[in-house]
């Protein structure tokens, strides 16, 4: 079948008249320009002739950077102010009569843009700015470019849009608005009064969306094909940055990007308030930006000359490791090498294949879930998991930190994404400090390679068991609540359920079992799941949760409650209506029943960790005001999933734990009490 799917069908019943083909230019255009557009072919789109009339001249007067495609009956026609009406701002008196418009036209929210010399927020420059206060009109502003072109001093650029920008009063919109903001910051012009950023208004609306992207977003909301930065910049070892772009193809790039941020602004504004979805872009994704943003600017301290030592550390021991592998293997080979591991493990040593698939290159995969399986089979498998972890670290963290070293700064500055998970939790890169294994000695080595400044410390503040809290508050389950509100250990108070036996009597591989019991439920894994996790029959592990939800009905309760919504509405919600859909369960999808089920484990899941993901970013929200309120210097420089980390001078310790703890338990009213476990030292591993 898969062959036949992917052969060329020769015998299809069309004929290529090639003498008709080049005089394609002569059909209706409006319709094959609709039907591109629908199909996604943007290259070919690109290549589309300039169509007559106003389009045509519209595209002249935007300089080529947008091209409208698709005539449905009942947009109007193409204008030239419909496609932007663009302006280069090229000396200081007109952006004095600009910034005078622009506050006059006070208080609908002002679009700001950023051109830049590079991606990194913390080491690019600022280029110029573009603005716009209205649909198809936009002005940009230059401060660096080609030798001879006009630009404006960024001291001007300081006096004139300086007080615009920092007037909370004008409301501010975007695309990506935590990259400007940090590139205006570092080029002293703070940004006040974030109102609305599209990308997280996208996202918001539909977390799965492909379209995050501003060119990607502007083609699937408005039809619009703009373009991108590499045809300006280039690529590869011929790329320039946009600082020696000449003004004449940067003006028509910067200030669509205004423009169409502006116009976005307007589309999903209207549908956020549909889905009852306004509060949760205004109250808590809006208000995170300015605070992610400080968090990364500031960045994290490394203790580089220790860092230098556990590398070595770490070469030495993965030399002793390869050793032992040839030894066990009696040969030597690349450890590193899929398939000649593979030719180790399954043709000489003879390891079961047993429900093995080969790889597109024939051979056996040696993945890590593979390897897992075979434990116990040959010693050689164990050397080569531990070999596995240790290169993987090494590389990943250990060699890999100290280069992410901001030169200026001297600390490392990650960049924290909202956008990307459905659950609304937050992710991390260049580095990811949200991914370090902290169950292993070695992962729990490179935390203590983070550092507090001389004089202060890094105090950790983690929720416990948030997200069991959550399922007690959502799912109203009274034995629950009360274990939770008498203080219990609640894996103990599990462990005692299921077993059957008084909570003194609790043992601690009960309570390990338990707290697989309580994590896998939430998480909606079955019998089957919960029987490979905890090493037990399926028999057993149905018993454990038989128990389990005898003792807690409502959970049970809930859980039902969750999938038969997801199947009747096609998503789920958090407390703070935070959406996942699940177009896998509309009747139509033909999804598999195995595929189903697995579905709605997920939905299962969503509401319970989606309201734990905007517990902690509400408690950040909290903790940074206070912050500032008392005029700390304390800053929060961390957020892994459920814990906070802050950077505190010694004498402000006792004052920062009361915030914290104020902050994280009062993020949110749930009818149990939140709980919050503090450590302090003077690394990120070594804390009390």
């Amino acid at each position: 079948m898969s062959q036949h799917l992917g052969r060329i069908v020769r015998d299809a019943p069309v004929t290529l008249e090639l003498d008709v083909a080049e005089r394609w230019q002569q059909a209706d255009r409006g319709p094959l320009a609709a039907f591109l557009q629908e199909m996604e072919f943007r290259s070919l789109l690109r290549r589309f002739p300039d169509l007559s009339g106003s389009r045509g001249a519209a595209r002249e007067a935007a300089g080529g950077q947008l091209s409208l495609f698709g005539e449905e009956p009942a947009r109007p026609a193409t204008t030239v102010a419909h496609l932007g009406n663009y302006h280069l701002i090229g000396d200081e008196a007109a952006l004095e009569v600009l910034v005078a418009a622009l506050r006059s036209s006070s208080p609908r929210p002002l679009t700001v843009d950023t051109e830049t010399t590079g991606a990194d927020p913390v080491r690019a420059e600022l280029v110029g700015i573009s603005l716009t206060g209205r649909e198809g009109e936009a002005w940009y502003i230059p401060a660096r470019a080609p030798a001879g072109e006009p630009v404006l001093s960024l001291e001007a650029i300081r006096r004139h849009l300086g007080p615009l920008f920092a007037d909370p009063a004008i409301p501010k919109q975007g695309h990506n608005l935590k990259y400007d903001l940090k590139i205006l910051r570092r080029a002293g012009l703070p940004l006040e009064g974030l109102s609305f950023d599209t990308m997280l208004a996208e996202w918001v609306i539909n977390p799965d969306s492909p379209n995050l992207g501003l060119k990607n977003l502007a083609w699937a909301r408005l039809g619009l094909q703009m373009t991108e930065i590499k045809e300006l910049i280039g690529s590869g070892r011929n790329q320039r940055t946009m600082a020696e772009v000449p003004l004449a193809q940067v003006l028509p790039y910067a200030a669509a990007d205004a423009d169409m941020s502006h116009r976005l602004a307007q589309q999903l504004r209207p549908e956020l308030e549909a889905h009852q979805q306004l509060a949760l872009l205004r109250d808590l994704e809006m208000p995170l930006i300015p605070v992610l943003a400080d968090m990364e600017l500031r960045g994290v301290k490394l203790d580089l000359p220790y860092l230098q030592r556990l590398s070595t550390e770490l070469a030495g021991r993965l030399a002793r490791l390869q050793d032992e592998i040839y030894d066990l293997a009696g040969e030597k080979f690349n450890v590193n090498s899929t398939q000649q591991l593979a030719k180790i493990l399954f043709v000489k040593l003879q390891l079961s294949t047993r429900g093995l698939r080969k790889t597109k290159s024939g051979h056996y995969s040696t993945r890590a879930e593979v390897l897992e399986k075979l434990r116990g089979a040959h010693p050689v498998v164990e050397r080569v998991l531990a070999y596995r972890s240790l290169a993987k670290l090494k590389s990943t963290y250990v060699d890999a930190l100290p280069a992410l070293v901001n030169p200026e700064t001297g600390r490392v500055h990650t960049s924290y994404h909202q956008v990307g998970t459905v659950t609304g939790r937050l992710s991390s890169s260049t580095p990811n400090l949200q991914n370090i294994p902290i169950r292993t000695e070695e992962g729990r080595r490179v935390r203590r390679a983070f550092i507090a400044e001389e004089g202060w410390l890094l105090v950790g503040a983690d929720y416990s068991q948030v997200e069991l809290r959550v399922m007690a508050h959502v799912s109203g389950d009274e034995g629950l609540i009360a274990a939770f509100e008498r203080g219990e250990d609640i894996h103990a108070t599990t462990a005692a359920a299921v077993f059957g036996v008084p909570l003194s009597q609790v043992s601690y591989d009960m309570r390990r079992i338990a707290k697989a019991v309580n994590f896998g439920l939430i998480y909606g894994q079955g019998a089957y799941g919960l029987s490979g996790q905890i090493g037990v029959s399926v028999e057993k592990a149905e018993g454990f949760i038989r128990r389990y939800f005898e003792r807690f009905p409502r959970v049970h309760e809930t859980m039902q409650h969750i999938q038969e919504e997801a199947a009747r509405q096609g998503y789920v919600e958090t407390l703070l209506h935070r959406r996942r859909y699940f177009p896998e369960l509309a009747p139509e999808s033909g999804t598999s029943n195995s595929r189903r089920q697995a579905v709605l484990r997920m939905a299962v899941n969503t509401p319970i960790q989606g309201t734990a993901a905007d517990l902690i970013n509400l408690a950040m929200l909290r903790l940074h005001a206070r912050l500032r309120e008392e005029s700390l210097r304390a800053r929060m420089i961390l957020q892994v999933h459920d814990e906070l980390v802050v950077e505190t001078p010694r004498e402000e310790l006792d004052t920062v734990i009361a915030l914290i703890r104020e902050a994280m338990e009062g993020a949110f009213e749930l009818r149990v009490p939140l709980k919050v476990d503090v450590e302090v030292g003077e690394n990120w591993e070594e804390m009390e």
